[in-house]
């Protein structure tokens, strides 16, 4: 996957994307995959807001059961099935406790029935079906888990996924099957075409900066989508006769990094008082508590969490724990915002997650994208090529037609029985390039069957081998790999989400970061007054510290 931005001044697309988190990552591979002619391009890096800022779930969204919308729970089910049989290198199945406690908002009846229609709704099987426990079963699972008041509970199962490697790993196979896709590629200006299309002037051109070098370029295409998730209102707006009118509705969702006190459990509970939950996971031996709530109205780009949010996070969990966290013990903390569709009337919380498609009358052949989930991007890309088959004039390939992002594996995916091929990938890896176990495990489950990829820089240069200080478990050839292969341009495109490397060494992250950048100064050409600015320029940043949170 390289860069080309000649490549798409260069040629008249099918379709143009404008957004590279997960659901313009999808629709782009669902493009590509079905012949056409795509271009991606995103203003800063792809899933670098949203998309790698979430929950990490994959899941069907059991507290939408409760606002009754059965179609996006059925939806979602059947796609955590689907993402488990083609990337289950990006989709781990995960046990979620369900205690409930004395003036909670729902009975152990409710939660009974809740529980028996989300099996109904779609599972892995036998063994991803829900089980009722009492007290005593809850507590030998999470002794830390408040005992006063706790009347019983479930265990039901969703599952994890690492958001930011599931949008690269969707863009890497676009590019794969002919997509042309830029990252710091921003879109600065619409032009319309002199004749109407059904009585109306259709987007033909765009004018296209690269945000690396400042030049500019014009971009042509027969369709358009505007994926930009909290950005999408700010692109419809560089349409000719924009009205101002809005589309999504942000609400910011903060999370924070805590000690793991649910084990390998993930748990799911009420916030008191209402009917708000907090879900909690476990991520990378540490825990991730999420998520609030509230409606922003400030700049996309700077949203970051607050005192505030932490505190009623802490206050949340703090009710079901016998022994209470402290401000202390928080380990890291970020924030995203949710671009939903908007929804009159409904509170942050009860604001519907469906996506919905809007076309604007003054400026047709552009589709905004509303809404949507991380769990459900593959069909949602799916949709909307569809309907972008549709309207395009004049008869199209037989193809163009087909869904094969039903059947066709992500990147890395390509294997049936993952426990059994990483545990023979991991020690295939130790033989062959001669590198720590750990690292040879983490690498297999992170990037799957393309681990021999990841690994090859070691042939050339045998420093790449070597651990990155702080972190034993993540190699330099990572880092070049995602270089060379991945379109990672600045230290937090790999730190942040080719990586995910503040998960794995979080607290030995400031070690790390000096070789990373050596690595790339070596790789990019970068001289020292380079290197240096990235390293202060990142550090700045504070991705994630919770010394940051004001």
């Amino acid at each position: 996957m390289k860069r080309n931005m000649e490549a798409i001044a260069g040629t008249t697309f099918d379709l143009v994307i404008i957004g590279g988190g997960i659901n313009g990552a999808s629709t782009a591979r669902e493009a590509a995959l079905r012949g056409m002619k795509v271009a991606l391009v995103d203003a800063h890096d792809f899933a670098a807001a949203t998309s790698s800022r979430s929950s990490k779930l994959i899941h069907g969204g059991l507290r939408y059961l409760d606002q009754f919308e059965f179609r996006l729970v059925h939806e979602a089910r059947r796609e955590r099935r689907l993402l488990r049989e083609l990337a289950p290198h990006l989709a781990w199945p995960v046990p979620f406790l369900f205690p409930i406690y004395h003036g909670d908002p729902y009975s152990p009846l409710k939660v009974r029935l809740g529980l028996s229609i989300y099996d109904l709704l779609g599972n892995l099987g036998a063994t991803d079906r829900h089980q009722t426990l009492s007290k005593e079963d809850l507590l030998r699972r999470v002794p830390l888990l408040q005992t006063d008041g706790l009347r019983s509970g479930a265990l039901y199962h969703d599952s994890l996924t690492d958001d930011a490697r599931l949008t690269i790993e969707n863009i890497v196979d676009a590019a794969a099957h002919g997509a042309v896709v830029a990252n710091y590629a921003e879109i600065r200006a619409f032009n319309l075409a002199t004749q109407k299309a059904n009585g109306n002037p259709a987007v033909a051109t765009a004018e296209l900066e690269d945000r690396r070098t400042g030049r500019r370029y014009e971009i042509s295409s027969r369709f358009w989508i505007n994926a930009t998730g909290p950005w999408v209102d700010h692109v419809r707006a560089l349409l000719p006769g924009y009205d101002g009118s809005k589309t999504v509705r942000l609400t910011k969702g903060t999370h924070i990094v805590i000690p793991p006190v649910a084990g390998d459990f993930a748990m799911f509970a009420a916030i008191l008082p209402g009917k708000r939950i907090f879900v909690m996971m476990p991520w990378h031996g540490h825990g991730l508590l999420g998520t609030t709530d509230t409606d922003y109205d400030a700049d996309p780009g700077q949203v970051r969490p607050n005192i505030q949010d932490v505190e009623y996070l802490l206050r949340a969990v703090n009710r079901v724990l016998r022994k209470p966290l402290e401000t202390s013990d928080v380990i890291g903390a970020y924030a995203g915002l949710r671009a939903l569709a908007i929804q009159p009337g409904a509170s942050p919380s009860e604001n519907t997650r469906e996506y919905r498609f809007h076309a604007d009358l003054w400026a047709t052949h552009l589709i905004t994208v509303c809404g949507g989930k991380l769990t459900t991007s593959r069909s949602l890309g799916e949709k909307l090529v569809d309907q972008v088959v549709a309207s395009l004039p004049g008869s199209s390939p037989a193809q163009w037609a087909e869904h094969p992002t039903r059947r066709t594996p992500l990147p890395g995916g390509h294997t049936n029985n993952f426990e059994d091929y990483s545990r023979d990938a991991a020690a295939d890896a130790v033989r062959l390039f001669d590198v720590p176990r750990a690292a040879a495990e983490r690498i297999v489950r992170t990037y799957g069957t393309r681990w021999q990829q990841v690994l090859e820089p070691v042939r050339s240069d045998r420093k790449l081998a070597d651990p990155l200080p702080g972190c034993e478990n993540c190699l330099g050839a990572e880092v070049a790999f995602a270089i060379e292969n991945e379109m990672a341009l600045e230290l937090d495109d790999f730190l942040l989400r080719r990586s995910g490397l503040n998960w794995y060494a979080a607290s030995a992250l400031r070690q790390a970061v000096p070789r990373v950048a050596d690595i790339f100064a070596k790789r990019l050409g970068w001289d020292a007054a380079r290197r240096e600015a990235a390293l202060v320029d990142f550090r700045k940043s504070g991705h994630f510290s919770f010394e940051h949170v004001t």
